[in-house]
Formats: structure tokens, sequence, C-alpha cells
């Protein structure tokens, strides 16, 4: 009677823990799967777009994952996983040009059993980075300054260094542009270079004749 009962109760523990587990554990492995993009507003992460440009300060974060059933096309699944990112943690001691932005990026590959397709495994390691762009820079394009980005004919991100393989098609995106270069522009720069040429030239020529004149004698001249 006692065993009947300690089986009864394990059975009972194990269908409540079954179904205690998250629902992104037990996806289906036919479910769609996306990368989705989220900003932090410093507690939580929020669903963004591919398309958003991010202020000067933002933290973003990539992740792929399983998309609930039914979820519009473009809509997020699980949002990046660990501590949210800190901006000045990240970025504090990296500066911008004039024009351009900071912007940590942070990409989970997702979780290999819940969000990977079925044969495929996540690359080991994700990535968090400070990344200096453009002021209109998206964050798709901040995306590809760290890593090979393939979007499809909507804009929207379909692989992540070559993450997932079977996500074949799409062209690659180009990278924010990096922040200018302090100093002066190349042809100022050039045409100065030029200008001190002309009179250093021009100065060895006024003392070559200044030494020939010395070495004149008196009331004598250089034949024509």
């Amino acid at each position: 009677m006692l065993r009947a009962y300690r089986v009864a109760a394990g059975a009972v523990l194990g269908a409540a823990a079954l179904f205690s587990f998250p629902c992104s554990a037990l996806a289906d492995p036919g479910a769609a799967r996306a990368w989705g993009v989220w900003q932090s507003d410093g507690t939580a992460w929020l669903a963004a777009t591919a398309a958003y440009s991010p202020p000067d300060g933002s933290v973003i974060g990539w992740r792929f994952s399983a998309v609930p059933e039914g979820a519009p096309d473009g809509a997020a699944g699980e949002s990046p996983g660990g501590d949210l990112p800190s901006f000045q943690a990240v970025c504090g001691k990296d500066t911008a040009a004039s024009g351009h932005k900071r912007v940590v990026v942070a990409v989970d590959f997702g979780d290999g059993d819940a969000d990977a397709y079925p044969g495929e495994r996540p690359p080991g390691q994700g990535v968090l980075t400070c990344v200096t762009g453009a002021e209109d820079a998206t964050t798709a394009q901040l995306l590809a300054s760290v890593a090979k980005v393939r979007v499809n004919a909507r804009g929207a991100v379909v692989a992540v260094s070559g993450y997932p393989s079977r996500e074949e098609d799409g062209t690659d995106l180009t990278a924010a542009a990096p922040a200018a270069r302090s100093g002066l522009p190349g042809t100022l720069i050039a045409g100065g270079a030029g200008a001190v040429a002309l009179l250093t030239a021009g100065a060895v020529v006024a003392v070559r004749r200044r030494s020939r004149a010395a070495h004149r004698r008196p009331g004598t001249f250089p034949h024509p």
C-alpha cells in the first residue's frame, strides 16, 4: 500500500514539474523562429524593430528564439537572457565624434534546446560590446558593425554570423558608418603639404642665388 502511494505521489510530482517548465522549453520543433531586437529602459527589455534608430546612450539586445504561434509577422520572441547590460559599464570609456553615437549591442544566440532548429547548435558565446556609428544608424546596422548580418526583402534580420545556417536567403547588410577621424580633412592636409613644399623650394633657390652672388668678384658680372 505504501509503495503504491509513493508511485502515485511520484507521478503527480512528475506531472507538476513537467507543466511548471517555461513554455519555451517545450517549444514545437516545427515552430517558427526568428531574430528579435529589444531596447533596455534600464529595468526591462522592450520590443524594438530592425529599422529603429536608437539615440546615443541606448542599450540594444538581439536574440534568436522560437516565436509564439499566431504572433504577427516580425513579432519578437524571447528577450535576451542574463542581466541587463549597463551602458556606463560597457560604453562609459568610449567617445563618439560629432554626428555619431555610442550604443551598447548585446547578441544572444538563444537556447540550444528550446530555440535552435532541430539539428543545429547556436554559437557558444554571445556578444556584448560598445558600437560607435552614425546618428541615424538603425539597430540592424549597429548589429552589422559587430557581426555578419543578412536581412530579407522586408529588412528583417534572418541570420547573424551565419546562424541559423538554414537561413541562406537574404542579402548582406552594410554596417553602420564608423566614427569620423579627428583632424583636418585630407584635402586641406594635402594642400598645406604642397604649400610647404613650394615655400621650401623657393627658399632653397634664394639661398643658392645669394651664395653665388657672394662668390663673385667686385665689379664683375656673369656673362649672359
